[in-house]
C-alpha cells in the first residue's frame, strides 16, 4: 500500500476498491488540505480517547444493537452503559487503531500488517464485511459530534477516505482469513 496523499510517490490508494461508504464516494488521494485538516481534528479528539471511544461505541450500538453479541463487554440481557470500563478499555484501543492510521498518512504500509491481522481476528470472532459500515458511519458521527465547525466538508471527506482504505485493509485480512480456512477444509 502506498501513499494517500497527492503528490507523493506513485502508487497512490483511492479508497474502498470503489465501494461507497458512509458519507460519499472516494475519491482520489488527499489532498494536502484534507491531512492537515484530519491531524488538526484528531488533535482535538485525542486529547480524550477514552471518551471518544465510549462514544462511538455507544453510537455503533445505538445504530446496530445485533453488534453487542460480538463484544465480551456486552453480556446478553445486561443494558450497557458508556461507563461499562470494559467497553471503555476497547474504544480506547480503536480510537488508539485510528490515530495510527492518523499519524502514518503519508505512508499507510507500517500499519497494513497490523491492520490485515485485526481484519483476521476479527473474521474469527464472526464480524461480516458489512459492519464496517456501521462503523464508519459512527466513525463521522462522532466526529460531527464533537468538532463541529471543525469538520468542514472537505475534512470529512478526507476522513471518510482515511477510514474507507482502513476498512479495506482489514476486509482483505477477513478474506484472507475465510479463505485460509475454506482451503483447510478442502485440503486432505
Amino acid at each position: 500500500m502506498g501513499t494517500i496523499v497527492e503528490g507523493e510517490g506513485t502508487d497512490q490508494v483511492n479508497g474502498y476498491g470503489g465501494e461507497k461508504e458512509p458519507g460519499g464516494e472516494h475519491g482520489g488521494p488527499l489532498t494536502q488540505e484534507q491531512v492537515l485538516g484530519i491531524k488538526e481534528t484528531w488533535a482535538v479528539l485525542a486529547q480524550d480517547p477514552i471518551e471518544r471511544g465510549a462514544d462511538l461505541f455507544m453510537k455503533i450500538f445505538e445504530d446496530d444493537p445485533d453488534l453487542k453479541k460480538l463484544f465480551y463487554f456486552a453480556d446478553e440481557g445486561r443494558e450497557l452503559s458508556r461507563e461499562d470500563q470494559r467497553m471503555r478499555s476497547h474504544g480506547e484501543r480503536v480510537m488508539e487503531a485510528v490515530g495510527a492510521a492518523v499519524d502514518n498518512l503519508g505512508d499507510l504500509s507500517p500499519i497494513v500488517p497490523v491492520l490485515t491481522e485485526l481484519g483476521a481476528l476479527h473474521y474469527k470472532y464472526g464480524v461480516q464485511p458489512n459492519y464496517f459500515d456501521t462503523v464508519g458511519a459512527a466513525l463521522i458521527y462522532t466526529l460531527e459530534t464533537n468538532l463541529g465547525d471543525k469538520m468542514t466538508p472537505d475534512v470529512r471527506q478526507g476522513w471518510v477516505q482515511v477510514y474507507g482504505i482502513v476498512g479495506a485493509t482489514m476486509k482483505k485480512g477477513m478474506q484472507q482469513a475465510m479463505d485460509q480456512q475454506n482451503m483447510g477444509k478442502t485440503c486432505p
